[in-house]
């Protein structure tokens, strides 16, 4: 009876916070109300570490709703959503196996429980099954509904009774919308969980198992450790001679030559991509198993931690140059998804030096590259990145390009309209940026106090 109680009031809160509504202080909200049901529906998490960090994450990502309000942390957050969904039954599995078990337990996971305890105890006779109740109620009132507007059809008197009865007094859209909640609610407050991939998952091993080694298989260990430093020798010389170059260019003033910059950014991103790759895969293959244990590879090992080293220093180069070339002629969102890519090449490399230094495998790595981007996620998702390109290229550039800024969304329309009033001459689109900022104030007197933000407290 609590837990039906309580998902009926969570149920009415969701159809009040978000009938008719835009996503803002809403999703805040919700979060709590989902995280309070959940802590109350199912004690032992509670006391769970990695659900508390996960839940911090998900309450994080919904407060980011509130405070940038962009399509990017609505997104993080109903990602987090479901990745907080699927970590209330399944313990340390990866975070695309909680991701999938969310969306699965959001869908089914009452009906799942309930087939799950009916397998467990199949005598048990409950004689408080509210869930019957409420299914039964719901079928009988919509077959009801359903035959009358059949008969009414074929029977006229029928017909004019029931079109005198008004039933205007009922928003259809908002018990809609409040159903909804109560079956999510119903679904997160249940444990449900994909057995066929959160078991393989969860017994999977992210340590190499050492084999035997015999006589010839240490000779062909001993072959490959040779291929492996000759091979790594060259790569690390080839690699160093790149730096000394890249860092020549560097110091040169690229900005003085935009098209270069350009293309030494663009084609060193694209080639980055490959090499990284390629670097990866090398270093896979060489302690792909027996190699990791063989006493006689600390040679090996320290060339790869080197070649490692400065893979990490390429990406920081171009990095810069990224940097240089925001700075110069603006960043946009393809530059910005450049730092991304390169974040995610030095979380690579850097998990692919602990794989060889604790003996771990191909699992660990995946494993610990899904966390990292998972965290990038919401971490891109605390800030409002239409204003933060606008303030940054208003700022730093000295011709910035008005019209991307007027293409990005009506959320800078406020700075853009600041600039223009601080330097008309750098104005080259006056009436774009005053349909931009009419734009900005309509946005922000069309929400109500659930789809509130913080833009929108701060400018009343």
């Amino acid at each position: 009876m609590k837990t039906t109680l309580l998902r009926t009031i969570g149920a009415l809160t969701f159809g009040l916070l978000f009938y008719d509504q835009n996503l803002g202080i809403n999703m805040l909200l919700f979060a709590m109300v989902a995280i309070t049901a959940v802590f109350i529906t199912q004690k032992e998490t509670r006391t769970r570490k990695p659900f508390i960090f996960i839940t911090s994450l998900y309450l994080l990502s919904a407060v980011f709703v509130f405070t940038v309000n962009s399509l990017l942390s609505i997104t993080t957050c109903i990602v987090t959503f479901l990745v907080f969904v699927g970590s209330i039954s399944g313990k340390q599995n990866s975070i695309y196996v909680q991701w999938l078990n969310g969306i699965y337990q959001s869908l089914l996971g009452a009906l799942h429980n309930k087939l799950d305890q009916k397998e467990t105890s199949p005598s048990k006779d409950d004689k408080s099954n509210y869930g019957f109740i409420v299914l039964t109620i719901t079928i009988v009132t919509t077959l009801v509904i359903l035959f009358a507007g059949l008969y009414s059809q074929a029977n006229p008197i029928l017909n004019s009774w029931i079109s005198k009865i008004n039933l205007e007094f009922i928003n259809i859209g908002w018990v809609i919308t409040t159903l909804m909640g109560y079956f999510l609610l119903m679904n997160i407050t249940s444990r449900a969980e994909l057995d066929v991939i959160t078991i393989p998952d969860r017994k999977a091993s992210i340590i190499l198992s050492k084999k035997s080694i015999s006589e010839s298989a240490s000779l062909s260990l001993h072959l490959e450790k040779r291929l492996g430093v000759i091979l790594l020798s060259a790569l690390n010389g080839l690699i160093i001679v790149y730096i000394i170059t890249d860092i020549w260019y560097i110091l040169q003033d690229p900005l003085e030559d935009a098209a270069t910059l350009s293309k030494t950014v663009h084609e060193g991103v694209n080639a980055l991509i490959t090499s990284i790759g390629v670097a990866i895969t090398t270093i896979l293959i060489l302690f792909r198993g027996n190699l990791n244990f063989y006493k006689k590879s600390a040679n090996l090992r320290k060339l790869t931690y080197l070649w490692i080293a400065f893979n990490i220093i390429i990406i920081l180069l171009i990095a810069f140059k990224n940097y240089q070339y925001s700075s110069g002629f603006g960043l946009t969102y393809k530059r910005l998804g450049v730092f991304i890519y390169l974040a995610l090449c030095i979380s690579g490399m850097v998990t692919t030096y602990f794989k060889i230094a604790r003996t771990l495998n191909l699992h660990f790595m995946i494993r610990a590259n899904a966390r990292v981007a998972f965290i990038i996620l919401i971490t891109m998702s605390s800030f409002s990145w239409n204003r933060e390109i606008t303030a940054f290229n208003l700022s730093h550039v000295e011709h910035p390009d008005i019209s991307y800024l007027l293409k990005i969304g009506e959320t800078n329309g406020d700075l853009l309209h600041a600039f223009a009033k601080a330097h008309p001459e750098k104005n080259t689109d006056p009436e774009g940026i005053k349909q931009q900022y009419k734009a900005w104030r309509f946005m922000l007197n069309d929400q109500t106090w659930q789809s509130q933000t913080l833009l929108n407290v701060l400018n009343r």
